[in-house]
């Protein structure tokens, strides 16, 4: 061997190198942290700025309840984390994140008191939202469940026409997709 293959062959033993390893346990509550929570937060606030605007956070009850329905998936989360968790630092990470889902999550409660009077375009704000969350679901298709629950709420309000067929549209092609997500993901899991 010549003096270049060992000056070479001692450099490379020097330099700290990782070595790519890669242990999945205690990986899948801050998966499941970063990638659903994390989406699903972002949705929420998109929601939580269309009902506002739309003054539907003038009831108390609807806020409740929505800031219930938005507390099940930091709830999995936080369960999530106190099985699966590599050490203290890792549940301690994932935990300051679910602290930070569940504030937003309770962001309606917050957005009552401002008693914001309801918009005579409320329901045609909804209407767009909901298609806004339609396109979304092209590219990501669970998204399609939050153009159906703000297609409904649109229709439940005193709507115009114009409201009412974008909202329409949109659940027209919504639950279809839903659908389809859902079949292709019952699919993979029985395969």
């Amino acid at each position: 061997m010549s003096i270049r293959g060992v000056l070479a062959s001692t450099l490379l033993l020097l330099i700290p190198a990782p070595a790519f390893a890669f242990s999945s346990a205690g990986s899948t509550a801050t998966a499941f942290i970063i990638l659903v929570l994390g989406s699903f937060t972002i949705l929420n606030l998109i929601l939580n700025a269309l009902f506002f605007f739309a003054g539907r956070y003038q009831s108390r009850r609807f806020s409740k309840v929505h800031s219930l329905c938005s507390l099940i998936i930091p709830a999995i989360a936080l369960v999530l984390t106190v099985i699966d968790h590599r050490g203290f630092a890792d549940m301690a990470f994932n935990i300051g994140l679910i602290i930070i889902a569940v504030a937003l999550a309770l962001l309606p409660l917050q957005l009552t008191l401002s008693k914001r009077a309801q918009s005579p375009h409320g329901s045609l704000i909804l209407a767009l939202g909901a298609l806004v969350f339609l396109t979304i679901a092209y590219l990501f298709p669970p998204v399609a469940l939050f153009s159906i629950l703000v297609a409904h709420m649109a229709l439940k309000s005193h709507s115009d026409n114009k409201a009412r067929i974008i909202a329409f549209v949109a659940l027209i092609i919504g639950y279809p997709l839903m659908a389809y997500w859902l079949y292709q993901t019952l699919q993979k899991l029985i395969s």
